[in-house]
């Protein structure tokens, strides 16, 4: 018996049963697809103003109140040092001695000089009260008490000039004196920085900005620690602008408290330029960067309540952190995708993750970003 025509005939006929069934199975899955429409899942927010402050980083130098250049006005040997290089030394404290020994022995004569004339002096009044003594005489001896007076006066200030005082409490700075030294007149000794509990700090805004009132604030952060943020007030403003560089010069004084600082010190300052005003601010996440620009994808829902996105182009402000000013494009109440807006396209459906939660501007700022 003959099986080939029998075989040949089942294959075919499983081949169509197969084919058949294949079909109806894509029908049932293209039919099923009409109901499907694609759609991505993403997180909301209403979109609200915030209270903004523009600003701008700048440079500025820490100034210590109190500076002084100790220098020498009269020449000498240095015979004695109290200067510590680095030390503090408190206001009125000796810092040395230039020799002066000759100028004191003259002040001893001096003195001596003119206790004996006061007691002529005193004598001579008496005698002339009872018309023993006549006015020229007196004249003659009460002008000699004057002179030693002066005399006394002038060796005091010279030993003065070579006995130096702190006028103030400070810091001493780095020096090279030797008792035994001999230091010509006018030497610059070292630096005294005045330690008192607020510093100042200096710096300068081009005229196109405009002039800070008294009083205003201004943040300060140290070059080698961007996160610790010192406040600082406007506490002078210069009264004209610099020739040179067209700027104007402020002063600002900072409360230490616990912050050290050193005198010339550099420091990065944000100064508030302009008046606060209320503008639209949106995670950086949110905004799409394209070709033609960069856009947010607003959330609309149509008749049946369906949500879909619709891309918006924006304009860009300035960024703070995580978040950017948005300049021209949007408006208060929108509703955007805040997370997940870069798996968006024009007319996609969207599911919002936090449909029953969306959150306002408010919550979605970060803890450590100021507006």
């Amino acid at each position: 018996m003959n099986f080939i025509p029998w075989i040949t005939t089942t294959g075919i006929l499983a081949i169509l049963i197969a084919g058949s069934f294949a079909v109806k199975s894509n029908i049932i899955d293209a039919r099923s697809n009409i109901g499907n429409e694609q759609s991505a899942n993403v997180e909301a927010m209403y979109v609200e103003k915030v209270a903004h402050q523009s600003h701008i980083d700048i440079s500025g130098i820490v100034k210590a109140p109190k500076t002084l250049s100790l220098i020498n006005e009269s020449a000498g040997k240095v015979t004695k040092l109290y200067l510590q290089s680095g030390g503090i030394t408190y206001a009125g404290d000796t810092l040395l001695e230039i020799e002066h020994e000759e100028e004191k022995a003259q002040l001893q004569i001096a003195k001596s000089r003119f206790e004996l004339q006061n007691t002529t002096v005193k004598r001579y009044k008496s005698l002339y009260n009872s018309n023993k003594l006549s006015a020229q005489q007196l004249d003659e001896s009460t002008a000699l008490l004057a002179q030693y007076q002066a005399e006394i006066n002038l060796l005091s200030a010279k030993i003065a000039k070579k006995v130096i005082t702190a006028p103030f409490t400070a810091r001493v700075g780095i020096h090279d004196l030797q008792v035994g030294q001999f230091l010509p007149a006018n030497t610059n000794l070292t630096q005294l920085i005045g330690i008192e509990k607020y510093m100042w700090v200096d710096f300068s805004l081009p005229q196109t900005y405009t002039e800070l009132a008294i009083n205003t604030p201004v943040v300060l952060t140290l070059l080698d620690d961007t996160q610790t943020e010192i406040i600082a007030q406007v506490a002078s403003v210069a009264p004209e602008m610099s020739k040179h560089s067209r700027q104007l010069k402020y002063r600002a004084k900072i409360t230490l408290g616990n912050t050290k600082l050193n005198s010339n010190q550099l420091v990065k300052i944000k100064v508030p330029i302009g008046n606060k005003k209320e503008v639209v601010a949106i995670p950086y996440l949110a905004v799409i960067k394209g070709k033609l620009g960069n856009y947010v994808y607003l959330l609309n829902k149509d008749e049946e309540g369906k949500t879909y996105a619709k891309r918006t182009q924006v304009e860009l402000g300035e960024r703070i952190g995580d978040l950017v000013m948005i300049t021209n494009g949007l408006t208060s109440g929108a509703l955007i995708a805040s997370h997940g807006a870069f798996k968006l396209r024009d007319g996609l459906r969207a599911y919002l993750l936090n449909s029953e939660r969306t959150v306002a501007m408010e919550d979605t700022l970060s803890p450590k970003v100021s507006l």
